[in-house]
């Protein structure tokens, strides 16, 4: 017989084919029907809903991917194979996904809503996670502004990141309180190769081991604030005598503008680029050589690399946006504030107190208080909670296990808000 990974692509008769399996091998295992978790859209190449979901087995939700995110609705036909079934929606750009007008993005959003509404009257449940303000490309505000409404009505759970969530997206969002838990994104420790030493890392990128590092690691996108970063960068090796070198690796985005910026980067001397999305196995090359890592965000709410960089020791500059000033603290971040390259430059020279085992040491215990083994614990729990399964996760040592991690993190709002 063939090897074959099942789920890893779509394929005829996904995701009804993944999801029965996941139902039974739970069944067999724990001699008990498990809930069915289906979520999308699936991100392969980040593995935050790996590390999100890697305790769901033991709390009595058998997760299985919906690799095409239009097809979510058919999981409902599974709930007699199951105690019951549930979504969790992610990211909601694929609805409006090649629309070239306001009135094409309209009926793409009211299928989509016509599948939830009919996934929900068939007893499913949907959860969704609240990743940003809106769609970091939308394209037709207006429209995308009610897409996210309307899912925020219709679901049974929304997951938010942070206590601050509600409130940062109060003036284009309303989340009604009493469906909303709080978990936080867990960190990337274990989920990277990580056996590189400094000085390997250095010499494998022809970096001196006097020079100070940045790294920016991430798609090269608009918002991420790449331009002002530069120009602050080279504001800096203007009024300053430190050898500096600014790494910047991730895919780019198509339009004339990235396309402009990454060609003044691949001839600046004092800059490593690479336009292309960064392999797991080379993460470790990039952030190992790295003295702090930048998250020069001009918007966003979350941010992944706010806990890719403390997976790999490394402390933090960062834009005070969304819920980086809630999650971040000094003792390993520098923030900046304003919009000016002057006040990135700041930032980034201010930055050299962090280079210290004092703070290598505070990141890293960031990334630990957010290990995957603290987190989708937390999670699975609140979900359950929150979605008033019953009572608790299979097997007595997994129920005594999550009910303390769910203490010690994980926040359901009831009545008055978001907020423990």
């Amino acid at each position: 017989m063939e090897l074959q990974f099942k789920g890893m692509v779509p394929e005829e008769g996904s995701p009804v084919h993944e999801a029965v399996s996941a139902a039974r091998y739970y069944t067999i295992r724990d001699n008990a029907e498990p809930w069915l978790f289906g979520y999308g859209p699936v991100a392969r190449m980040n593995p935050y809903q790996s590390l999100s979901y890697a305790a769901f087995g033991d709390h009595g939700l058998a997760v299985t991917p919906v690799t095409d995110p239009w097809s979510f609705g058919t999981l409902a036909r599974l709930q007699g194979q199951s105690r019951g079934v549930i979504y969790h929606l992610h990211w909601l750009a694929f609805i409006t996904q090649g629309a070239s007008s306001a009135k094409e993005a309209a009926a793409g959003i009211d299928r989509f809503l016509a599948e939830v509404h009919r996934f929900r009257e068939a007893g499913g449940r949907l959860v969704w996670t609240v990743h940003n303000v809106v769609n970091h490309d939308a394209a037709f505000l207006e429209e995308e502004l009610r897409l996210q409404q309307s899912i925020a009505d219709a679901a049974d759970l929304i997951h938010v990141m942070s206590e601050d969530t509600p409130e940062l997206v109060r003036d284009v969002l309303s989340l009604p309180a009493e469906k909303i838990v709080c978990v936080p994104h867990p960190s990337y420790l274990g989920s990277y190769e990580d056996y590189l030493p400094r000085d390997h890392a250095r010499i494998m990128l022809g970096i001196e081991p006097d020079e100070m590092v940045y790294a920016v690691v991430g798609a090269i996108k608009a918002y991420k604030g790449i331009e002002r970063l530069v120009e602050a960068f080279n504001l800096l090796l203007q009024r300053s005598e430190k050898p500096r070198r600014l790494i910047i690796a991730g895919g780019a985005d198509t339009d004339r503008q990235t396309r402009r910026l990454v060609s003044q980067l691949r001839m600046h001397p004092y800059v490593l680029v690479q336009d292309r999305r960064v392999p797991g196995d080379q993460v470790q090359r990039l952030l190992r050589a790295a003295d702090v890592m930048v998250l020069p965000h001009e918007r966003a709410l979350n941010s992944g690399g706010a806990l890719l960089g403390p997976s790999f020791d490394l402390p933090l500059v960062a834009a005070r946006v969304g819920v980086l000033p809630g999650l971040l603290s000094g003792e390993f971040t520098e923030f900046f504030d304003g919009r000016s390259a002057h006040d990135v430059a700041d930032a980034l020279e201010r930055a050299e107190r962090l280079i210290s085992p004092g703070a290598r040491a505070a990141a890293r215990a960031f990334a630990e208080r957010h290990h995957w083994r603290v987190v989708s614990p937390q999670l699975a729990v609140a979900i359950r909670e929150g979605l008033g399964l019953d009572a608790g996760p299979l097997g007595t040592a997994a129920g005594s296990g999550a009910t303390h991690a769910a203490g010690a993190g994980a926040t359901h709002a009831a009545g008055s808000g978001a907020r423990p």
